[in-house]
């Protein structure tokens, strides 16, 4: 370690253990772009690859193990820490990581196919009524009085 850390940066990867970014940020009253700020910066300083490998070295360091963790060390590092960038949980199947479900996936349309059913059946109707009025015509044609029939000369 090259530099020591700020008592800032020190609090926020303390917390970092067991709480996301966003709770930080509302329980030191900054915000939680900041609070990821300060935590990458003693990530950096400490020169480890994650934030759990950055808390394991804290444990490690006499100049910061008496006064870094709260709770125990085993149980906050046996998970990764909320945010962190190598954490695979917020990319695994959402039924057995937690996390929200998704929706179910669309359920093929019937609309097409009720636009079709739709269309032959007012298309029979229409030839029905046609050839009903049709038929009716051509029945009724030799009753109508001649001079009602138009002829064209």
């Amino acid at each position: 370690m090259t530099d020591r850390l700020t008592d800032r940066q020190l609090e926020c990867l303390r917390l970092s253990a067991t709480m996301t970014d966003k709770d930080i940020g509302r329980h030191l009253g900054i915000s939680h772009h900041t609070v990821n700020l300060h935590i990458r910066e003693a990530v950096r300083r400490l020169g480890a690859s994650s934030r759990k490998a950055a808390l394991r070295r804290l444990t490690c360091d006499p100049l910061y193990g008496s006064e870094v963790m709260a709770v125990r060390p085993d149980a906050a590092l046996d998970r990764p820490a909320p945010g962190d960038p190598d954490d695979d949980t917020e990319n695994a199947n959402p039924t057995t990581a937690g996390a929200w479900l998704l929706p179910p996936p669309p359920r093929p349309s019937l609309r097409p196919g009720l636009i079709l059913v739709f269309a032959a059946v007012a298309a029979l109707i229409t030839v029905g009524i046609v050839s009903v009025v049709s038929g009716a015509v051509v029945a009724l044609a030799p009753l109508a009085p001649p001079a009602a029939i138009l002829t064209q000369d």
